[in-house]
């Protein structure tokens, strides 16, 4: 009996865990920041799905998914064995995190159902490492799933690994990754449900293809549907100034660059905007008046009293260099407390470390966070209270928060920032 009601204690936990994070991530997203900023919604809900999806499950035709069908009607005609495949931006995602809501729902309302885990396979590093110990190091790391309990709950099909985060591996990596899902599936005790989300254009550039019943490929946005969209968001001043414009259009039909178009406008130049040739270029300039606009606009901080506010291109500075060290470390999100030596940037940073520890003990590891932290402190790579900066670019639309972990509001935004 005792040990049923552990077993019982630690599985709603883990639910409760996994229900926080998309709760947060879902809250946070840039599809909420337009009604929490346009809308003025101080209580954000989920927005009605934006984006087309298409639907193929086994030998079937490809069909369009009607709006009112959820995703988790599609995940059950797959036997629970599902891709989710689009560009970046198109709400790949985020449909990852409405099915983790559906799921969570079922696995709170039967002990049957397994309980879903939301990972990300960046952190999937040895190209030899079975998929099981990963699970069972990430369920570790990320929700303090204790080893024993992981091992018997993937050998009990418990688990039901929600994985994203494929397409940031190198190629040759997602190669090796795919082929080793794939073992994971055909091996002994295989997860009875697994979902995968990754950008099309990789997946079809790996050889190895992975065995899944059904896939569901995230569409671009219609015209009809962008008029609709920003007409809602109260944006009709955008909608007159894009409409006419096939290269604007263009890059609306992306949610996530929809998304910033609606909440940068004020930053936009049209007449500027318009007359950048390149695709490449025009994104650049989408990217750089979201990042403006959310620095000047007037915010009601929890974190800051207004006179003691970063400037904006402190705000900025610190931000580049996180997003610079993040990628470099092949980081997605970031503990404060876990920061190590290795976000040093200089020899002569790394000897004053070395320095810091001979003179103070410091083996102690309160010592040792105390003098990495005035080092990067004294050098302007953070501010002395970094929770409270971070905590301050969450209210900026910047970061997310999730259980304990900061990680930036899209991997997009990162990108853009760690290549300033």
């Amino acid at each position: 009996m005792n040990y049923f009601r552990r077993s019982v204690r630690n599985r709603n936990k883990l639910l409760q865990a996994v229900k926080s994070e998309v709760k947060a991530r879902l809250e946070q997203s840039l599809h909420n920041a337009v009604r929490v900023i346009l809308l003025k919604e101080t209580q954000p809900e989920q927005m009605p799905r934006l984006w087309n999806i298409d639907v193929k499950i086994g030998r079937r035709p490809t069909f369009p998914l009607p709006p009112e069908t959820s995703i988790l009607e599609v995940f059950e005609q797959t036997g629970g064995k599902l891709m989710i495949l689009g560009t970046p931006g198109s709400g790949k995602t985020t449909t990852l995190l409405e099915l983790a809501n559906e799921l969570i729902s079922a696995a709170e309302n039967d002990i049957s159902k397994p309980i879903p885990v939301l990972l990300n396979l960046l952190s999937w590093q040895q190209n030899n490492q079975p998929i099981a110990d990963w699970l069972i190091a990430e369920l570790n790391s990320r929700y303090g799933v204790g080893v024993k309990v992981s091992k018997r709950w993937i050998k009990e099909q418990q688990i039901l690994p929600l994985l994203d985060g494929l397409d940031e591996l190198e190629l040759t990596q997602q190669e090796q990754c795919q082929q080793a899902i794939n073992h994971l599936l055909a091996g002994e005790n295989p997860p009875k449900h697994l979902v995968v989300c990754t950008r099309m254009e990789n997946y079809k550039s790996c050889n190895t293809k992975l065995r899944l019943h059904g896939a569901v490929y995230l569409r671009p946005l219609s015209e009809t549907q962008i008029k609709e969209y920003l007409m809602k968001s109260r944006s009709r001043e955008l909608w007159e100034n894009i409409k006419t414009e096939p290269q604007l259009l263009d890059l609306a039909k992306n949610p996530l660059f929809l998304n910033m178009m609606a909440l940068a406008y004020e930053e936009i130049l049209i007449h500027a905007w318009r007359r950048i040739a390149d695709k490449n270029e025009r994104r650049e300039y989408l990217l750089n008046a979201y990042i403006r606009r959310m620095l000047t606009r007037e915010i009601n901080s929890k974190c800051y009293r207004q006179s003691n506010e970063p400037r904006p291109e402190q705000t900025r500075h610190w931000l580049v260099w996180l997003a610079k060290r993040m990628s470099e470390s092949n980081q997605r999100s970031v503990v404060v407390e876990n920061i190590d030596r290795n976000w040093l940037q200089t020899g002569s940073q790394r000897r004053l470390y070395n320095i810091g520890l001979s003179l103070t003990l410091g083996g102690i590891a309160g010592m040792k966070k105390l003098i990495l932290r005035l080092i990067l402190w004294r050098n302007d790579y953070i501010p002395w209270n970094y929770a409270r900066f971070l905590n301050y670019a969450i209210e900026r639309w910047f970061l997310q928060k999730v259980n304990g972990r900061y990680l930036f509001v899209h991997d997009v935004v990162r990108s853009h920032l760690a290549q300033i």
